[in-house]
């Protein structure tokens, strides 16, 4: 017998024999990789950053006084609306301050609600990742304003901080007509009347009639209309009444990441005090010499 064979017939007695029925090494490959859980495919998250604009409307500025207090709503930075966005808000009668009485006069019409993509959400995503929970919702204000309710939130952001679209909706309003808000963006969410307003914009980046997805970018932090500092003011209402949003965000910054980004406005507001100050100084010796050469000549 030859030594293959033997050593052959020696290793298949030393072996144990498969059961009847089980796989074979080829099979036993196709099973192991059929047992495999397949991957979780994830969306890609939408990307923070700016639109291209093609073309804006004219810089419209708005300027009024509150008390004593003189402000301007602009200068006005929204798109000029195009294509079948623009056409869809003619055909709604949602374009200009229209809009903003359609969804801030109770219910919003049928005919409009049918035009909001997207599924009704109890959630709220943290409109401006950059920001920190400023002054909140409710009886809030101090001084000769205290009886005043604050219909919002205050989010201070520095100038330019991107701001995103709390939930999927419709634009129904952006502009700067809205006397004390300057720029804002109003959207109008699956639901009951469902809307979210973003007030004090440096520039928005959607105009009414266009269909936002949750979390695309909508404009910039600034600070037009009446404001002391720049920082979003946010509103949720439903049915045109406003209600807190505090409970209903999402993915808002750690406490940890809010501490520190009060810390840095604060030594952004320390440094604006010292710039101001130094400039007024500079107005007052200016003002001093010119006093003081007006006397030499009057001697």
């Amino acid at each position: 017998m030859p030594i293959s064979t033997l050593l052959g017939t020696v290793w298949a007695l030393l072996m144990p024999t498969a059961p009847e029925g089980a796989p074979t090494a080829d099979k036993a490959e196709v099973v192991v990789e059929e047992a495999v859980e397949p991957v979780e495919v994830v969306e890609d998250e939408l990307e923070l950053a700016f639109p291209s604009i093609a073309e804006w409307q004219s810089p419209l500025r708005r300027c009024s006084r509150r008390g004593r207090r003189r402000f301007c709503d602009g200068p006005r930075q929204v798109p000029a609306p195009h294509g079948e966005a623009a056409e869809l808000a003619a055909r709604l009668d949602i374009e200009g301050r229209r809009g903003w009485f359609t969804v801030m006069g109770g219910a919003a019409p049928d005919e409009v609600l049918t035009e909001v993509p997207g599924e009704e959400s109890d959630t709220l995503l943290w409109p401006v990742p950059d920001g920190f929970m400023g002054r909140g919702f409710g009886h809030t204000r101090r001084r000769q304003l205290r009886h005043r309710v604050h219909r919002g939130v205050d989010i201070p952001a520095p100038v330019g901080s991107l701001v995103r679209a709390a939930h999927d909706g419709l634009v129904v309003y952006a502009d700067n007509s809205v006397a004390g808000y300057g720029n804002m963006v109003a959207i109008l969410h699956p639901g009951d009347s469902r809307t979210t307003v973003y007030a004090h914009l440096k520039r928005a980046a959607v105009f009414a009639g266009q269909t936002v997805r949750r979390g695309e970018v909508i404009g910039e932090v600034g600070r037009t209309g009446l404001t002391y500092a720049p920082h979003l003011h946010f509103e949720y209402r439903v049915r045109a009444r406003a209600r807190n949003p505090g409970r209903r965000f999402v993915e808002r910054p750690t406490y940890e990441e809010e501490q520190r980004m009060m810390a840095e406005a604060a030594r952004r507001r320390r440094e604006g005090q010292a710039v101001l100050a130094e400039r007024r100084a500079e107005r007052e010796a200016r003002q001093a010499r010119r006093a003081e050469r007006e006397a030499r000549a009057a001697n």
